[in-house]
């Protein structure tokens, strides 16, 4: 059976969701049938309520206040993106890291502007993150001749240590943050329980990628699936779902090393997250220690990441971000929050339109050829 190509083909997570209908005008490949009433639905009633709770926190603010707060910020304001900027850009090197492992060498500034484009996607629809992991693949086909099976991989590999680098990060967290925590903190069995869970599901993963059929599995029971559109796109990728499994388990047996050092540059992007937020919070006049920090910011983030289907976390972690910062005692602390909150959200809107400038940017470079 010959090798698919990665110019005519979708990747294979593709199976689980598509990208929404706003990315047809990048390629037709993209493009999804409508959703029907009732997923419609659904997804209306979580964005009300997401903003909902939005309102709700800010609404528990004074609002002028607020905006004297971040008034007194004055250009210092701009410092917000960076560390965000920071994050993403080690989050990059531990991807391609784990794409040299595969024989797919990307500079790490040319997959940069990828992992923005999709970062983009990711925080801008429901269910962002899926749709994203599925363009990653496509992206890197496109621009960079990353055969699919080999992106694929690469994504399984790096969500199974993304997920273990996680937990370590929110265990340090429990362990450092210990003696700003109090005794009775619920913060404490909360990142261990959350260290735990992580680190387990982090290491089944592995396990079950190590066993080499994974994908296999997978293209086997979308085989039976009852609707002949699907039994199609399942038959014609059998290669690709095969090729995944072997190249999962190549890199997960032969290049530990390596491995490790995309583990580091994965975990010191949480360390960034939680930098970004220390970073505001001074800003803001806001004196909390660095271990201070990580007594809250890592629960905000997993619960941020659970609610994926929410874009961007929205409510979520802003409700998160009040609770724990009013709970830390802080002077004018609801005010203070709030203006957290709206700084966090700037940052997120910068490279939102940072990330749609270079995802659109690709359609205008495919016009330019084809017009050639």
């Amino acid at each position: 059976m010959g090798r698919l190509s990665e110019q005519d083909h979708v990747p294979v997570i593709e199976a689980e969701v598509n990208p929404p209908n706003v990315l047809q005008g990048i390629d037709p490949a993209l493009t999804r049938p409508r959703p029907g009433p009732g997923r419609r639905l659904v997804r209306l009633l979580v964005l009300v309520v997401s903003v909902g709770l939005f309102v709700r926190v800010l609404w528990m603010a004074d609002l002028r206040n607020v905006g004297r707060l971040l008034a007194e910020m004055g250009p210092l304001a701009l410092l917000a993106v960076v560390p965000y900027g920071i994050a993403v850009t080690l989050d990059t090197a531990g991807w391609a890291t784990i794409l040299r492992c595969l024989e797919a060498r990307v500079a790490v500034w040319r997959l940069l502007g990828l992992r923005l484009s999709t970062e983009a996607v990711h925080l801008s629809f429901p269910g962002g993150p899926l749709i994203a992991e599925g363009l990653k693949v496509w992206l890197l086909s496109r621009r960079f001749g990353v055969e699919i099976a080999e992106g694929s991989a690469s994504l399984a590999v790096k969500k199974a240590l993304q997920i273990g680098s996680q937990g370590v990060y929110l265990l340090t967290a429990a362990l450092v943050a210990g003696a700003w925590l109090a005794d009775a903190s619920l913060l404490r069995p909360v990142l261990l329980g959350l260290a735990a869970f992580t680190i387990a599901i982090s290491a089944g993963m592995i396990a079950v990628l190590l066993s080499g059929r994974v994908a296999e599995r997978l293209w086997t029971l979308l085989r039976r699936v009852p609707l002949a559109r699907v039994r199609r796109w399942t038959l014609a990728r059998e290669v690709a779902f095969v090729d995944t499994d072997q190249h999962v388990r190549a890199v997960l047996q032969s290049h530990a090393p390596k491995l490790v050092v995309a583990f580091v540059w994965l975990l010191g992007g949480w360390f960034a997250e939680a930098g970004e937020s220390w970073l505001l919070l001074r800003l803001l006049g806001i004196d909390l220690s660095f271990p201070a920090v990580l007594a809250f910011e890592p629960v905000v983030s997993f619960a941020r990441s659970a609610a994926f289907f929410i874009p961007a976390g929205l409510g979520v972690q802003d409700a998160g971000y009040m609770a724990l910062l009013r709970a830390a005692n802080i002077p004018d602390a609801t005010n203070r929050a709030a203006a957290f909150v709206l700084l966090k959200r700037f940052k997120e809107l910068f490279w939102i339109a940072i990330g749609w400038t270079l995802l659109l940017a690709t359609r205008g470079r495919r016009h330019v050829r084809r017009a050639s």
